[in-house]
């Protein structure tokens, strides 16, 4: 017979499971933390560890992690002093449970190690196949696949020893997983089916849930975005029956993604919102992280940044907290994306490069491959020529070794980067190879419709510095209605800025004025600062072409001083040589060439050979003006040169001519200069060289405009000035006689 107090232990332990039972989580506790002081008195160590165990379980639904490993290691204990080492296992085992809610890997992989040795030495196939699967989800989430792959598959076996196809069912979805993640599709495919077929047959409806998520994400992964549609819809409709609110957040974040990927951004935040409120119910730490990272991108296709960055961070700390590395890699590839939208370039190419070196230690290509597009363009604002064509190459390379289903969309991604860096250093030829080489993936591509606003403003620049303005202005147009048509509010804004210049090259300053005036309200509204500071630069272009020096004057500084806050090189080059300009118009001539070498410093720097170009042009300029007519020929004849090298790229005779007529000022400068120089033999093959390609009367009418603002009469001019003028101009018709027109 039981003693008194046995039964009071008894008694206080049967109150602590009721209690338990009823969701009386704070009674069970008092009477089970009293049984196992009982118990333990009475030196019953078996029955004071099973207490200690249950409240350990009390502890850990309350979510007191901290008490709940500290109950089990004192279980633990217990258990191993009344020699129940079968206990003692389980006990070890849910202690990992624990310690992995707790991110501390290392100690729940030393439980679950102990807990397997202890199975093995019972001889607990059952026992052997919960540590194992353990074992594996903790290589996992190291980004371990191997191992992860190595421990599941032992896991499997186990099961298959005990006869417990639920458990084996289980391990094999985490396996499948696996084979997911790696993009081995067709085995994945392979084991979920096999998977719903156990869980029907054992009438798991939570298990079909889990499994037909699985599957709908590896048509996710294939681009199978229909598939991936109807499968996660019918998982939903499931989960939605039993109520199963985390089986439901899984659905609506997997369905978030596919309406990204089809520019539905609308509907995409609603329902990663709705994943993201269900995680958050449910205390799903790794669910908050996913949700939040993919709101993160969500909102930076929305153009608000701030909060987009705010997301990535909270997605990027719960990975970090959780010891997850599987999905750091995306996470941080996203917050580089918008801190270098933001302008803080130095920032985002030390977060791309942490994402570029966590994705090669995981094997995600893809995930490499953004990183280095991201920190091609980094390096592109900055004018790092060399560091930008090496990322974008390599990105290349990675898409084309790649095996995922995206991988010619990325490709595609790279070859427009590179065909906007090519226009930016003058290989026009390659430019348009890499564009056509875009266009070829984009046609009859749904998901590579996204990329079709960029490859239109690429598209746009190259026939803008191409001089085909009528050709330039359609393609921007029709950039920027499709970007407002798809949600890219970035590719939308920056068509407009590719429109006003068009307009500006035009010299329709009204146009251009109040274009670049739109593309700089939306460009505020995006949080971008170079983008401010281009459409800023763009109006002070224009009040340069309307001689209003001082208004901008102060806008060229304005724009400088934001380009330098976004460190965007290529926008200060372009302010230094606009600054230039104004102060050229206001006659400040010393401060204008202070401009000019600044600017032409950036420019060489930048390996721009246009923008060397037009600065060497305006220099040629200053020193004409100031009657140094070697140094100015000096200017004119660099600037010729790379005007000529950038023309060799471009393949046909009507290319060359519409480009050419763009510099027929700098030409008839040249030639003005030659003939002032008593070079009229040099100043004839030159003249002759232009017409030959671009016709006579684009240059035509600036030698004409500069023999009219000669004068050749007057009180005020010396016989002698008069008749070098008279001389002057019958030179400069005597050398465009017999020039074929």
């Amino acid at each position: 017979m039981p003693t008194d107090d046995a039964q009071v232990a008894e008694s206080r332990f049967q109150t602590g499971i009721d209690a338990l039972n009823d969701g009386k989580l704070d009674v069970a506790a008092e009477a089970l933390s009293d049984a196992e002081i009982r118990f333990r008195m009475l030196h019953d160590f078996k029955r004071a560890g099973d207490s200690r165990n249950l409240l350990a379980d009390v502890q850990r639904q309350n979510n007191q992690l901290e008490m709940a490993a500290n109950s089990y290691q004192r279980a633990i204990k217990l258990y191993r002093d009344a020699g129940n080492t079968v206990n003692q296992a389980g006990s070890t085992l849910a202690l990992g449970h624990v310690e992995r809610q707790l991110a501390h890997l290392d100690r729940a992989e030393e439980a679950y190690q102990d807990a397997w040795n202890l199975y093995t030495a019972q001889d607990n196939a059952l026992g052997q196949g919960n540590a194992a699967l353990a074992l594996g989800h903790i290589a996992l989430q190291r980004g371990r696949v191997e191992q992860a792959i190595e421990h599941y598959t032992r896991a499997i076996s186990y099961y298959v020893k005990a006869g417990d196809s639920i458990n084996e069912a289980d391990a094999r979805r985490s396996l499948a997983d696996v084979l997911r993640l790696i993009r081995h599709f067709d085995e994945a495919i392979a084991e979920y089916q096999q998977i719903l077929k156990v869980y029907e047959a054992m009438g798991d409806q939570y298990g079909i849930v889990d499994a037909l998520v699985g599957l709908a994400r590896v048509y996710l992964d294939q681009r199978q975005l229909d598939k991936a549609v109807d499968t996660f819809a019918a998982a939903y409709n499931q989960a939605q029956v039993l109520e199963y609110e985390l089986g439901t957040a899984d659905c609506n974040l997997g369905l978030a993604e596919i309406y990204l990927l089809r520019n539905n951004i609308d509907q995409a935040l609603i329902s990663a919102q709705q994943a993201q409120q269900s995680y958050t119910d449910r205390h799903s730490d790794l669910g908050i992280a996913s949700a939040s990272r993919l709101l993160g991108e969500i909102n930076t296709r929305r153009g608000q940044l701030s909060y987009a960055n705010g997301q990535m961070e909270r997605a990027l700390r719960l990975y970090k907290a959780e010891g997850y590395r599987i999905g750091q890699p995306e996470t941080t590839v996203g917050l580089g994306e918008i801190q270098r939208l933001r302008g803080f370039l130095n920032r985002a190419i030390q977060t791309l490069e942490e994402a570029r070196r966590l994705a090669r230690s995981l094997q995600n290509d893809q995930a490499e491959s953004q990183a280095l597009l991201g920190l091609g363009d980094s390096y592109y604002k900055q004018g790092k020529v060399i560091q930008a064509e090496q990322s974008y190459s390599e990105a290349q390379n990675r898409m084309e070794s790649s095996n995922s289903p995206g991988h010619t969309t990325g490709m595609a991604e790279a070859a427009v980067r590179m065909a906007r860096l090519s226009v930016l250093i003058g290989r026009l030829d390659g430019a348009a190879s890499q564009l056509a080489t875009a266009r070829s993936v984009t046609t009859g591509n749904e998901l590579a419709s996204q990329l079709i606003p960029m490859l239109l403003v690429v598209e746009g620049q190259l026939l803008l510095t191409e001089g085909d303005f009528p050709q330039a202005e359609a393609r921007f147009s029709d950039a920027h209605n499709r970007a407002e048509g798809i949600q890219e509010p970035f590719y939308a804004a920056e068509a407009l800025l590719g429109l006003a210049r068009t307009y500006l090259s035009r010299s329709e300053l009204e146009a251009a004025s109040s274009t670049f005036l739109e593309a700089g309200r939306q460009f505020q509204l995006l949080e971008s600062t170079d983008g401010d500071g281009a459409a800023m630069l763009g109006v002070a272009q224009t009040l340069v072409g309307q001689e209003q020096w001082d208004e901008a004057l102060e806008l060229c500084e304005g724009a400088l001083v934001r380009f330098k806050q976004a460190d965007d090189q290529l926008g200060q080059a372009d302010a230094q040589l606009a600054l230039g300009l104004a102060h050229e118009g206001n006659d400040e001539l010393d401060e204008a060439l202070n401009h000019y070498d600044q600017a032409l410093t950036l420019y060489q720097q930048q390996q721009q050979p246009l923008g060397e170009s037009d600065t060497r042009f305006e220099r040629g300029n200053v020193f004409r003006l100031r009657g140094d007519l070697d140094a100015a020929m000096n200017e004119f004849s660099k600037a010729i040169a790379l005007v000529e090298r950038v023309l060799k790229t471009l393949s046909t005779p009507q290319q060359w001519s519409t480009f050419l007529r763009q510099y027929a000022e700098l030409y008839a400068q040249a030639v003005i200069t030659e003939v002032r120089l008593n070079e009229d033999e040099q100043a004839r093959a030159l003249l002759t060289s232009f017409v030959r390609i671009a016709g006579l009367p684009p240059i035509e009418k600036y030698l004409k405009a500069y023999e009219d603002s000669l004068p050749t009469g007057g009180e005020n001019m010396t016989e002698e000035e008069i008749r070098a003028n008279k001389d002057l101009i019958k030179r400069l018709r005597q050398i465009q006689k017999g020039i074929v027109r």
